[in-house]
């Protein structure tokens, strides 16, 4: 990607770190730790889903307060987002908070997405979970050697659980979903969401409960198996080494097709970050605020909050004025393999 370096510094001194209004979400399965979490506060809704960083989100600090992700995408791609044509920001950053099993669910990849919906993006994520209770669990994939087959067996004899896999969970744990894993997340925990930026989600199962309107929720048995593909998924995922620069810990999540996932535990200097010609995603997930230095000026990222660093910054420096290991964040990108 080559820049035209009077563009560029014009870019350069038009965009900065840029804050989010968060969307929340009311779910039948949501509980109340998203809003604590972030205002110190709780709310009589079941907030289920705050979503941090997606195309329609409202920017809230700075010249382009007002604005939404994607318009600030459409007027200036370049320093946005390295391209120079607009376009749908492919990305999505959720916090999930469930005190219910949200459904057992699965998305479609791209094909299919294109195939089943005529959309050209399906529904590849990940997981970091930031809390979990003691004996929480997911529902991840099928158990071994049961076949969508078998699958849609169990469904039609009323058993829709018999073929589900469930596992334990701790806080720190990721968990890489591709499209076409079955999957649920379970009560007591609360994570972080990276994943393409797609809503098509096919339920299997409900638990056999209302949704927030009194009225069972509609089930998408045909897609959802057409859908499936036992064994698409790792679990464990293999997490390489962590690596230590200039005294900051940066461990590597996720290198897959879609995004990378890293998690940096800032040290005492500044932990130094190039786009290399795209956006970053950073979601400060720690106990303090942290600063987002970029030339001579700065933004500071309050606790559970997210920030998109457009291309155009080309290096920022990620720091905060407290030293300890709990100042933590959340880096993502697009990788494109």
């Amino acid at each position: 990607m080559e820049f035209n370096c009077e563009n560029v510094f014009e870019s350069f001194m038009t965009m900065y770190p840029l804050l989010f209004e968060p969307k929340l979400l009311e779910k039948v399965w949501g509980g109340h730790s998203i809003h604590q979490w972030k205002f110190g506060t709780q709310t009589e809704q079941p907030i289920g889903e705050s979503w941090e960083i997606f195309s329609e989100n409202v920017i809230r600090n700075g010249a382009h307060a007002g604005m939404t992700l994607q318009s600030l995408i459409e007027s200036n791609p370049e320093a946005m987002i390295g391209k120079h044509e607009p376009e749908e920001f492919p990305l999505l950053v959720k916090i999930l908070d469930a005190k219910e099993w949200l459904s057992v669910q699965v998305h479609p990849d791209d094909t299919l997405a294109m195939e089943l919906e005529g959309e050209s993006r399906g529904k590849t994520e990940c997981w970091y979970i930031l809390q979990a209770d003691e004996g929480a669990c997911i529902q991840y994939d099928l158990k071994n050697n049961c076949t969508v087959e078998d699958y849609s067996d169990a469904i039609t004899e009323g058993q829709p659980k018999r073929c589900l896999e469930f596992l334990p969970v701790k806080a720190g744990d990721i968990i890489y979903v591709p499209a076409g894993t079955v999957h649920a997340i379970g009560p007591g925990i609360m994570l972080y969401e990276l994943q393409q930026t797609s809503d098509t989600t096919y339920r299997l199962y409900d638990w056999d409960r209302v949704g927030l309107d009194g009225k069972f929720r509609d089930l998408h048995i045909e897609k959802g198996l057409r859908c499936s593909k036992p064994g698409s998924g790792i679990f464990p995922y293999p997490i390489h080494d962590a690596l230590i620069l200039d005294g900051n810990r940066v461990l590597p999540l996720i290198r897959e097709k879609y995004f990378t996932l890293d998690e940096v535990t800032l040290g005492n200097k500044p932990y130094s970050l190039a786009m290399n010609g795209k956006p970053v995603l950073l979601t400060n997930i720690g106990k303090y605020e942290i600063h987002v230095r970029y030339g001579d000026m700065s933004v500071i990222v309050p606790i559970a909050s997210s920030v998109f660093l457009p291309a155009a910054l080309e290096q920022v420096f990620i720091g905060s004025e407290v030293q300890d290991q709990s100042v933590q964040v959340l880096i993502a990108a697009q990788h494109d393999i």
